[in-house]
């Protein structure tokens, strides 16, 4: 009789690991929108679409908007605590994957419409080097992890 209450609750526990994770994740998809619209849409630097589109996101992503002829604008996805990780209950290990997978924080909105001013601002480091206050070193191209690592030097004032 004890080891079959004691697999039961086993059973039951193993169940409810990790609940946000399993039903939820980390992840939203999340509908972004420009006016006017035609912008590229990137998130972390990354380019991923035209606007209007849905992209999934997670808590903390940058997601930027631009448009030629546009001032660029930026948004930081931000989250709220993922009700579903309760489920979880007592369970350490369930908090624990939760925890390490992101799912215990949920982007917290569905819909995202930015509003372009027009203008010519480039980038805050493009503005500064063609004042002539800084100079690229380095530019490293890891085609592995699709990154591109800059090292500009400031000069001094």
């Amino acid at each position: 009789m004890k080891l079959k209450l004691f697999s039961f609750l086993l059973a039951g526990v193993l169940l409810l690991t990790s609940c946000a994770s399993v039903f939820t994740g980390s992840k939203r998809n999340v509908l972004f929108e420009s006016n006017p619209a035609g912008a590229k849409v990137y998130v972390n630097g990354m380019e991923q679409c035209i606007a209007p589109c849905n992209i999934k996101v997670k808590n903390n992503d940058r997601v930027d908007f631009r448009l030629d002829g546009y001032n660029e604008r930026v948004v930081v996805m931000d989250a709220d605590f993922n009700l579903v990780a309760i489920l979880n209950g007592f369970s350490i290990i369930g908090w624990g994957i939760d925890a390490l997978t992101g799912s215990l924080q949920r982007v917290n909105t569905k819909y995202v419409k930015v509003d372009l001013e027009k203008g010519s601002k480039k980038q805050a480091y493009i503005d500064y080097m063609e004042k002539g206050k800084g100079t690229i070193t380095k530019v490293a191209i890891n085609t592995e992890n699709k990154s591109i690592e800059t090292t500009i030097v400031l000069a001094s004032k």
